[in-house]
């Protein structure tokens, strides 16, 4: 009898500890701007991405500004802005979508963002289209 009651308290004080503290880590407030060859980017999309987790957040893009949030550490930014494009596929016209931006600053982007967890993330990219 003794044996289960100290099982039960040694259970119990893991339940409760496994539920201290929360270990994953925290969104944080980023914002900036983003300029398409030198002019502020009109409409957009950008994530911040982790490529060892392959954790990412996306942020929209609008008038050359974006804000929201983001995980904290160093992360990997791309940048993208559709514009539709007309094709045709087994003779229909259809309208796909159709980057913008160059490959350098998305799919093949050198872009980074420093998040910090306590202080400003304001960042300021200027990229270029195809």
């Amino acid at each position: 009898m003794r044996r289960t009651f100290i099982f039960l308290v040694f259970l119990s004080s893991l339940t409760f500890l496994s539920g201290c503290g929360n270990s994953e880590p925290k969104l944080v407030s980023v914002n900036g701007t983003v300029t398409l060859d030198g002019v502020p980017l009109a409409d957009g999309f950008m994530y911040f991405k982790t490529i060892e987790t392959g954790s990412l957040e996306r942020l929209e893009i609008k008038g050359g500004a974006f804000i929201g949030k983001a995980l904290p550490g160093l992360r990997r930014v791309e940048i993208i802005s559709n514009v539709p494009k007309k094709v045709v596929i087994d003779g229909a016209p259809i309208e796909v979508p159709d980057n913008i931006i160059h490959p350098s600053f998305n799919i093949d982007s050198k872009l980074t963002a420093q998040v910090v967890a306590e202080g400003a993330n304001t960042f300021a990219f200027a990229v270029k289209k195809k």
